[in-house]
């Protein structure tokens, strides 16, 4: 199909959607769209998407920086106009926990209080959930996940400005929707029931316009990218083998553009990964790889399919293999039938991980997961305490990874704010009060202070020179 044929059909799909709001009332109808995201990557990266699709349709997307906390500021001095005057909202909602609809519901609840007039379209796994409750409400249209999966996919091969025009030091690329590893507590393949991968060469092809705009690094991200191209594989081979040759192409490419792997899963983990990244160029050494618990016990009512000693050999070899990486990862605390004996495990379990950080996680019921049937359940204050020592213990190890690499110059990435990130994902501020980096410039830096509790880790560098 032509590329005109299909950024017209993606178009009109959206126009129906506007037009059923009653949004599009002329072509010289001036309309001012705010989109918002929640959650992942993976959704900001989507509504970066969406934002390029509207502005085809001539309609103006304004940036005021709203979050839940400032949405009611409708005289935002930095908006760069009148909040007064959006007339659409664009809602791209998350469910991975609890917190995550309660959040999408506040982010709803103050639209309506503050601009009781303007339109609302919601997408994303918050929405899709829970279509009976937001059908409900007026002036809201519904983009379910199986639309949106469509119209983004078609866009990301055929429309290269959806992909590249992101305004971000580091863009995204998703590379693959859908998940089918069925973890017991996750709704996420429910929320995402399409599952596809994007064509190796549209994957190269938006790897190399980035890096013709002047980009430094890139996120290749997915709902569960470990299973890259899966779908067209069959049999035992499938672990892991489309992303596998996905990164020897990259490898490939004459190009300058360094790639960051987002959260991959342990299962699609093995010899042959690890030495793709230990051989790299490209490749940043920093690996996030969700655990989600250090019990084996609780592993297996979680139905991950690993154990504890599996991850550990994992970690060791990454970090054996590969000079400086840092390894991240997820831990949820008061999974059904966790008992105290099965947390000190996990914690001490933690203790002698090779790991940089950990993303804590209080477990909240999905309703239609496993894991919502299972009991006992654990007490939501002994919850709270869990997942506050899993941070205490995640800052710990974020201050001792720091101090490893204490005046030793390190690659940093200039980000907003005159912060810094490395290569291995150590998250800086520049201390020089009369040096300014503007975004997305290269440069050696030095840790010259850890962090501590007071800024919960954040390091403080000092800069050497540009790269």
């Amino acid at each position: 199909m032509e590329t005109r044929n299909v950024k017209d059909g993606i178009l009109k799909a959206l126009s129906t959607n506007l037009n059923e709001l009653g949004c599009i009332k002329g072509e010289n109808a001036a309309l001012n769209c705010a989109i918002l995201s929640s959650g992942c990557k993976l959704n900001q990266f989507e509504s970066s998407q969406f934002g390029e699709l509207l502005k085809q349709l001539k309609i103006n997307i304004v940036e005021p920086d709203l979050t839940a906390r400032d949405i009611n500021l409708s005289r935002n001095p930095n908006a760069k106009i009148n909040l007064q005057d959006i007339q659409l909202f664009f809602l791209n909602t998350c469910s991975v926990t609890e917190k995550a609809d309660a959040y999408a519901n506040k982010i709803v609840r103050r639209i309506r209080e503050n601009y009781p007039q303007s339109r609302l379209i919601l997408t994303g796994c918050s929405a899709e959930l829970n279509k009976k409750g937001f059908s409900s409400l007026s002036n809201v249209k519904l983009i379910d996940n199986a639309e949106k999966a469509r119209l983004l996919k078609t866009a990301s091969e055929t429309l290269p400005d959806t992909v590249l025009n992101q305004k971000k030091v580091r863009p995204y690329l998703k590379i693959q929707e859908g998940c089918g590893t069925e973890c017991s507590f996750c709704i996420i393949p429910k929320a995402r029931p399409v599952k596809w991968s994007l064509d190796v060469e549209d994957v190269l092809n938006s790897i190399k316009g980035f890096d013709n705009l002047g980009y430094k690094e890139v996120i290749l991200t997915g709902v569960n990218i470990g299973s890259y191209k899966d779908e067209n594989i069959a049999g035992k081979d499938k672990k892991g083998k489309g992303l596998k040759e996905l990164l020897k192409r990259i490898e490939e490419l004459n190009t300058a553009l360094k790639i960051r792997i987002s959260s991959i899963d342990p299962l699609y983990i093995d010899d042959e990964l690890i030495e793709i990244f230990a051989n790299s160029k490209k490749i940043q050494n920093h690996f996030h790889i969700p655990l989600q618990s250090a019990s084996n016990k609780i592993l297996a009512l979680m139905n991950r399919h690993y154990s504890f000693e599996d991850y550990m050999k994992i970690a060791s070899e990454l970090t054996g293999s590969i000079k400086g990486a840092a390894i991240g990862t997820d831990i949820i605390s008061g999974f059904p039938g966790e008992t105290e004996e099965d947390f000190l495990e996990t914690s001490r379990n933690l203790d002698r991980l090779p790991i940089y950080y950990i993303h804590a996680f209080s477990y909240s019921d999905r309703p239609g997961t496993r894991a919502s049937l299972m009991k006992p359940k654990v007490d939501r204050r002994i919850i709270k305490q869990r997942t506050n020592k899993i941070m205490e213990i995640s800052l710990q190890k974020k201050i001792n990874f720091h101090l490893k690499f204490t005046d030793i110059p390190l690659e940093f990435l200039s980000l907003p704010d005159n912060k810094a990130v490395s290569s291995n994902y150590i998250k800086a501020k520049l201390v020089q009060n009369n040096l300014i980096i503007p975004p997305g410039k290269l440069f050696k830096g030095k840790i010259i202070e850890t962090g501590d509790l007071h800024t919960k880790g954040e390091a403080l560098i000092a800069f050497e020179n540009f790269i």
